[in-house]
């Protein structure tokens, strides 16, 4: 009772209204409003109350509406031992078998030493009314189990034995498990693939870095130890399918038991990137992702699909690239497709781990970047610079076009060996870059991404088979507190003193330099002529006073896209369906991206671009909930890292010009017979003719500024508000669409060998190119 006259006033109008009667809360925004403003602590104080309210079918409606609300809180809540074991005694008095799950919960986020002897008896309620048929459940169980005593964990471990009897992995699992504590187990039923029960309480981050509340939960030895064996294990078994000493059958490898045990060792490992899970893992998800036979099917799809989702939570440069060599091998139409989103996210997720980025396998280059294979009396001649190439010399060192006959004939092993090393070199390559641009919007809450200045110039910089492509990227070097140097490595040595071998290093972005550095960088890549690996001088970024002073930002509002395209790029960027919202999860923030449509899975059509929300996932609140006295909830969006924020907005930005009205190509199969632009096509684009460009449009009209400055200064190109005017013809810079004197014109490009070579482009963009492409036919029609 204490706790309760602690109360904040909006804290106890809620009580008050589970208790007593209906309270007037129309004023302050009627429940919801009231219930998001709830703290950590009392939404634990509240809970127990809750949930007596909706075991009691005699209670009035409106005590069972505001009781609802309260569980349905999405708020991390903190308990006392006194909340904690009035909790429990609540749960118990009617249990249902779902409730260990909130009970487990609970135990982690206990703040006080919890008693015990307070938490024995309704344990041991929970415990008898749990069912053991789904994981989740199971894990909890065993959890409070713990604090039930031996009778009810031998009783429950009996039951686990019976309905896990097919399952060796999850037997195994189990004999481990009883050796701990409950808040080890706790731990580990909190890391549940799927949340069992709708209100369920966010999952707690076990990220190092990414909030300094957050603190990672590291498992004892005896876990770590039975996660190598359940890999080694299971990879014995594969090996046994594929060899034919053990039958084949489809999706039958693993129980899905198994499957889950497999899917924890797995999370463990890399979490804490054991020394032996690369090695695993290379050999376990090629061998899940195919059949031993010629049959598209798999050993087990679930297996597989829930290793490479660990994969993409905790990336290592080994297991992505054992992922992608299971992408390579699979057979399965709608696993390839799943592998490829999942293969995407784990790329960019590396930037999450910047320490573990660096940590490139040694392919064999030599510090000039180069590698030769003897193949016979040639030579495989390997290149990492700007682009990885494979050539041929003779013995002699004189080069040759294509690849001898002889060679292929006489040393099949030794060409296939080099084609392999180049093949590993561009993928090497492409999950560092992924890895570093994903830097930007996966880094950790306020920092970002850096570097130690000594690991980044001998991991990255001065790299064999990297470095070409890092020396192209600008980076700053901090050499003095808040004292950041921009250098771009493959322009030369900067002039001034060498840093610290511990100053930090990171990506330079345009969201944190000024107009004038953002020029001079553009025209230093121009004049270079310098083609970067990605988007970096000429990248999107969105401003404070672009984006709002809010959690929410209706900069995007209005704009008419397709449902199924945004769904499609969501997916692969790492948005979710969320509350018919697209919600972006990043370390201590979700961005919610509303749309208006109901969305789901298949969904088609079109429809409206909403506001953009940001939350932090650390505190109460929800999309566009009020900020709460902690800080949480609605973020400002000038309080976040400016990188991380104009990353977000980027990505909306991504989503909406990818799936809205813009230039297509008639012969482009994907349109069928429809017309590129029929009437309701044009009176759309009509519509965007009128919209201020975006940041996406504005970006690409500096870069033909410099494409076409000579042209400008002779008269022949001019630049409006929206277009590129060029001999009474205007190319809309969002759309690509060409009209003279308001009417459409439909430009004839030439075809592959028959186009035109173009001018250097800064960055690759197919509307950009295609925009140059007309510029310069319309300009060639009048020589």
């Amino acid at each position: 009772m204490d706790a309760m006259n602690e109360l904040s006033p909006h804290a106890a109008q809620v009580h008050a209204s589970m208790v007593g009667p209906a309270p007037d809360l129309d004023g302050s925004g009627g429940v919801w409003a009231a219930c998001a403003r709830l703290t950590p602590v009392e939404l634990g104080t509240l809970l127990p109350t809750a949930y007596r309210i909706l075991a009691d079918e005699s209670a009035p409606g409106h005590a069972r509406r505001t009781a609802r609300e309260v569980t349905w809180v999405k708020t991390q809540p903190s308990f006392t031992a006194a909340a904690l074991a009035d909790f429990y005694a609540a749960l118990a008095e009617s249990p249902k078998p779902t409730h260990v799950c909130l009970a487990a919960g609970a135990l982690l986020r206990c703040t006080d030493p919890w008693d015990q002897p307070a938490l024995a008896a309704p344990a041991t309620a929970l415990v008898a009314a749990a069912s053991v048929t789904d994981d989740h459940i199971a894990g909890a169980a065993l959890a409070v189990a713990a604090l039930a005593g031996p009778t009810a964990e031998a009783e429950l471990v009996t039951r686990l034995r019976a309905a896990y009897e097919n399952s060796p992995l999850r037997l195994a699992e189990l004999e481990v498990i009883r050796t701990t504590g409950a808040r080890e187990r706790a731990w580990l039923a909190e890391d549940c693939r799927y949340a069992t029960l709708p209100g369920t309480w966010p999952p707690l981050t076990d990220q190092a870095g990414e909030h300094p509340r957050h603190t990672p939960h590291t498992f004892s030895p005896p876990f770590a130890e039975l996660a190598r064996r359940t890999l080694h294990s299971a990879a014995d078994h594969l090996a046994a399918i594929h060899a034919g000493q053990v039958p084949y059958a489809a999706d039958k490898a693993f129980t899905p038991a198994d499957t889950e045990t497999l899917r924890r060792a797995a999370r463990l490992a890399l979490r804490h990137d054991e020394p032996w899970a690369g090695d695993v893992l290379t050999t376990l998800l090629p061998q899940l992702s195919v059949a031993p036979t010629v049959a598209r099917t798999l050993p087990s799809q679930g297996a597989c699909i829930v290793l490479a989702q660990a994969v993409e939570a905790y990336p290592t440069p080994e297991s992505v690239a054992a992922l992608r060599e299971a992408r390579r091998v699979v057979r399965h139409a709608g696993v390839t497709k799943k592998l490829d989103r999942i293969l995407h996210r784990a790329e960019r997720n590396l930037g999450r781990r910047p320490e573990i980025l660096v940590r490139l396998p040694d392919l064999g280059y030599g510090p000039d970047g180069t590698r030769r294979i003897r193949c016979g009396a040639y030579t495989a001649v390997l290149t990492a610079a700007d682009e990885p190439s494979l050539t041929w010399e003779r013995a002699d060192g004189r080069p040759l076009r294509s690849l001898p006959s002889a060679a292929r004939r006489d040393h099949p092993e030794t060409v296939a060996a080099a084609r392999d090393v180049l093949r590993k070199t561009r993928a090497q390559i492409r999950t560092l870059l992924r890895g570093l641009e994903g830097g930007f919007l996966e880094g950790s809450y306020l920092k970002g991404t850096v570097y130690r200045f000594d690991r980044w110039r001998e991991a990255l910089a001065t790299h064999p088979a990297v470095g070409a492509a890092v020396r192209r990227l600008i980076w700053e070097i901090e050499y003095a507190p808040g004292d950041w140097r921009a250098t771009l490595p493959e322009a030369g040595r900067s002039h001034g003193p060498d840093p610290a071998p511990s100053a930090a290093v990171r990506l330079w972005h345009p969201a944190r330099a000024t107009e004038a550095e953002r020029h001079h960088w553009r025209d230093r890549i121009t004049d270079l002529r310098l083609r970067q690996p990605f988007r970096q001088a000429y990248r999107e970024h969105y401003l404070p006073e672009e984006a709002g002073e809010t959690g929410t930002t209706a900069m995007f509002h209005g704009h008419l896209v397709r449902i199924e395209s945004v769904l499609g790029l969501a997916a692969r960027h790492g948005w979710s369906i969320e509350d018919d919202c697209l919600a972006l999860s990043l370390p201590g923030v979700t961005a919610y991206f509303g749309v208006a449509a109901k969305l789901y899975p298949g969904a088609t059509g079109w429809a409206e671009a909403q506001d953009v929300h940001l939350v932090r996932t650390d505190g109460p609140g929800g999309p566009g909930g009020p900020v709460g006295p902690d800080g949480g909830g609605a973020l400002p969006l000038t309080g976040l890292d400016p990188v991380k924020r104009s990353e977000i907005l980027r990505s909306v930005d991504l989503l909406i010009s990818a799936s809205s009205y813009a230039w297509r190509d008639p012969h482009d199969p994907a349109h069928g017979q429809t017309p590129a632009h029929d009437r309701d096509s044009w009176r759309e684009l009509n519509r965007l003719y009128e919209l201020p460009l975006r940041q996406t449009a504005r970006l690409r009209r500096e870069a033909l500024q410099r494409i076409f400055a000579g042209h400008i200064s002779s008269g022949r190109v001019e630049f409006g508000p929206r277009h590129l005017h060029l001999y009474g013809h205007d190319i809309h810079l969002a759309t690509g669409r060409v009209t003279r004197d308001g009417d459409p014109v439909d430009i004839g490009l030439p075809e592959s060998r028959g186009a035109r070579p173009l001018p250097f482009l800064p960055y690759d963009e197919k509307l950009l190119e295609r925009i140059v492409h007309t510029a310069e036919e319309l300009m060639a029609r009048q020589t």
